[in-house]
């Protein structure tokens, strides 16, 4: 059995590691000419790619118990956008608007969402309690960004689907369908974490 210092270290250099490598996205969004197609092409798709294989790491820790995250979820959830750039994104010009703002969407995401989780588990390491306000801003800005995200992909389907493709018009309807198990599940994770919250300063105020 993997001992908590252990555990708690593997999910820092994890969670740094997947953090990284969306940070290298984001800044290539920000400072560089990706409206360029060349450039575009050369530098922001291979950096995408290399992020959603990073993420890996993510589904890596759920199937080992590291995280509470349930494998299935985070299957779908890293499938679907692995999915999107790898046999979408080519079908699009690299700096169309749509695939930029889904790219934006995701590069965020996993800004705060494995930036946070690596704190936690930095904290958690070094012997401090998990801060609850880390976790606020996390369950605040995911249920924004990932239906924000999700909607971008959708739009690449659509747009990819009027370059002479109406067979993906048929993907698009079934978008929702993808989007709401996770959608449901972020909602379900907030709820639980302020109710947790509203519980404790309860208990102090007794």
């Amino acid at each position: 059995m993997v001992s908590s210092s252990i555990k708690q270290l593997i999910l820092v250099f994890g969670n740094a590691a997947i953090l990284i490598s969306w940070l290298r996205v984001l800044w290539t969004l920000v400072s560089e000419p990706i409206t360029n197609e060349e450039t575009c092409n050369l530098s922001l798709h291979p950096q995408t790619l290399t992020a959603l294989l990073v993420s890996g790491i993510e589904l890596l820790n759920s199937l080992l118990g590291l995280t509470k995250s349930k494998p299935h979820q985070v299957l779908l959830f890293s499938s679907v956008r692995a999915g999107v750039e790898i046999l979408l994104a080519p079908l699009l010009p690299c700096n169309a608007s749509e695939h930029l703002w889904t790219v934006g969407c995701w590069a965020l995401d996993g800004l705060f969402r494995f930036g946070i989780f690596g704190l936690d588990a930095l904290f958690t390491l070094c012997g401090y309690d998990s801060l609850a306000t880390l976790k606020s801003v996390r369950y605040t800005v995911g249920p924004l960004l990932f239906p924000l995200g999700a909607g971008g992909e959708m739009f690449m389907v659509i747009r990819a689907a009027k370059d002479g493709r109406p067979h993906l018009y048929f993907a698009a309807a079934l978008w929702p369908a993808f989007f709401y198990p996770l959608m449901k599940q972020l909602l379900k994770q907030r709820a639980k974490h302020f109710k947790k919250i509203k519980e404790e300063e309860a208990s102090k105020d007794k």
